[in-house]
């Protein structure tokens, strides 16, 4: 089971089911511990957060960005949520795994209720399940729910009890099934083709927000739930208004109209200064990097690839976007941080111009001319590439500019048309467990767009996925990190930082708890402060 989340800059985009959010959130607005005990929770209210662009379907099973993600985070509750740290439960009271690692009991909670009023089942969730599995739907994540190609066997011991049992081990395979996000059966199993149902339209689902209304182009507004699981959520109303345009929404934002917001590093700088505003900065456990399209010929050349990560002046390049480069966290491995194993003794490809060109020279290559994409009128992505431009002419590569409208980077990013491109910016969210981002790396894996193959590698990463010593698990690991290292399968440039705004009278933020993608993990928690 592999969950696989890739992401552009400007827009981020993922391809999974659920996310295993890490939340590591640092408050910069210095709130003191009594502070919070003086607030007195205000019940009800509407708050606004702003969007770039409408969600596309409003169901767990098909999300490719952030917006949507968002969104569906706050209708569709997953079973539960493991981290580094903990697990935290959700739909499920809890989940045991056997000695030998191949059969998992997952009880869930009594009482558990639909938008619609109807009881939250087991039959949900093997319905779900069953639902991923049909090839017809064209579940992006399908591949992910099978185990070495096969599917797991499930057995309904009563409505609240279920048990599973797998193939082989997979090690992952807990922290996987936790997030997936149930879909009701009643509502969905007389729709043939899923993704064109109108129901995505008019959502029911579990989380502590409900469906009321959506306005494409406008704004989509959410009410809470009241029999929600972890007790009726604060805020009555949580809206979110679309706006293309970041210098209104900006303006909304300063004038109390929206109410929490990406922030860019100046304005962070800015609002952290002001008490009308809390700020709060977190790890996105998201490594952004260039990534390389391996149909080109020169790029197939290893040494090739090697030459451009020596020419590139990381610090330069992280210069070009960040106001002050100590925010950054430059990044080597193709793991972040956060993940299960992550080492960074591999190759960092330190700025060497001489070296470059050595390899350049071993390549047999004296020029070349490449294509670099990305989303017209994206600054930071503008930006960088006239750093990656001017870096290159001195190996004797010439990079060329191709902006592109968002849906048409989009398609060719994930195959739906034919890359004009060879090399672009983007990132990934895939979880704590190294296993999530095979799908990026082995060949024919579900998110390798950019077409990169190693047969050693991919019978490395099968491996990996079923030891269960730990001390082999994890040098394999460290294996795959630094072999994809020298193999230059990526130009890693740095850990992304998000950086987020809410008024002032917002509070609850920490237990909302700050998390990659989402935002926040459990809108519930929020709530406006009593004047």
């Amino acid at each position: 089971m592999k969950k696989k989340k890739i992401l552009s800059l400007l827009l981020a985009v993922t391809c999974s089911l659920g996310l295993v959010a890490c939340g590591n959130s640092t408050a910069k607005k210095d709130t003191k511990a009594t502070a919070a005990k003086e607030e007195k929770i205000k019940d009800g209210g509407t708050m606004v957060f702003a969007f770039g662009t409408d969600p596309t379907k409003l169901n767990p099973f098909y999300q490719d960005n952030r917006v949507t993600f968002t969104v569906n985070n706050a209708l569709f509750s997953p079973l539960f949520v493991m981290d580094s740290n903990e697990i935290r439960y959700y739909l499920a009271d809890k989940v045991e795994e056997s000695a030998d690692k191949l059969t998992y009991k997952i009880k869930l909670k009594d009482n558990l209720k639909w938008h619609d009023g109807k009881k939250i089942t087991v039959d949900d969730i093997i319905f779900s399940i069953n639902t991923i599995w049909d090839e017809k739907q064209g579940i992006g994540d399908r591949e992910g729910f099978l185990i070495g190609g096969k599917k797991f066997e499930m057995k309904k011991i009563d409505d609240l009890n279920l048990e599973i049992k797998l193939p082989q081990v997979y090690m992952p395979f807990k922290g996987a099934i936790g997030s997936l996000r149930p879909i009701p059966k009643h509502v969905y199993e007389s729709e043939k083709d899923l993704a064109k149902s109108e129901k995505n339209n008019t959502p029911v689902g579990s989380g502590p927000y409900k469906f009321k209304e959506w306005k494409k182009g406008d704004h989509l507004t959410l009410e809470r739930f009241n029999d929600y699981f972890g007790g009726k959520p604060h805020i009555e109303q949580i809206v979110y208004k679309v706006s293309a345009d970041k210098n209104s929404s900006s303006i909304a934002f300063e004038n109390g109209e929206i109410n929490a917001t990406y922030l860019s590093e100046k304005k962070f700088n800015t609002y952290s200064k002001d008490s009308k505003y809390k700020t709060y900065k977190f790890d996105e456990s998201m490594p952004e990097y260039m990534a390389f399209n391996f149909e080109n010929k020169l790029i197939a050349k290893k040494e090739v690839r090697q030459a451009i990560s020596y020419a590139i002046n990381k610090q330069d390049l992280l210069k070009s976007v960040f106001e002050n480069v100590e925010n950054a966290k430059p990044a080597y491995s193709v793991f972040p941080p956060s993940t299960l194993y992550y080492t960074d003794k591999v190759e960092h490809y330190d700025y060497n111009v001489e070296k470059a060109k050595e390899l350049m020279k071993k390549a047999n290559v004296s020029n070349g001319t490449l294509k670099f994409g990305y989303i017209a009128g994206s600054e930071r992505d503008i930006n960088q590439f006239n750093v990656i431009k001017e870096n290159l002419k001195a190996i004797g590569i010439d990079v060329k500019p191709v902006p592109l409208e968002q849906q048409a980077f989009f398609s060719q990013l994930f195959g739906e048309t034919p890359k004009t491109f060879d090399m672009t910016l983007n990132a990934y969210v895939c979880g704590t467990d190294p296993d999530s981002y095979s799908g990026l790396f082995v060949k024919g894996g579900a998110m390798n767009w950019t077409g990169y193959s190693n047969a050693e590698l991919d019978d490395l990463w099968k491996k990996a996925a079923i030891e269960t010593n730990e001390a082999k698990r994890k040098e394999m690991y460290e294996t795959i990190q630094k072999k994809l290292a020298e193999d230059a399968a990526q130009y890693n440039i740095d850990y992304a930082i998000s950086m987020i705004g809410v008024s002032g009278n917002i509070g609850g933020v920490e237990k909302a708890k700050t998390v990659p993608i989402y935002m926040f993990e459990d809108l519930s928690k929020l709530y406006f402060i009593e004047k």
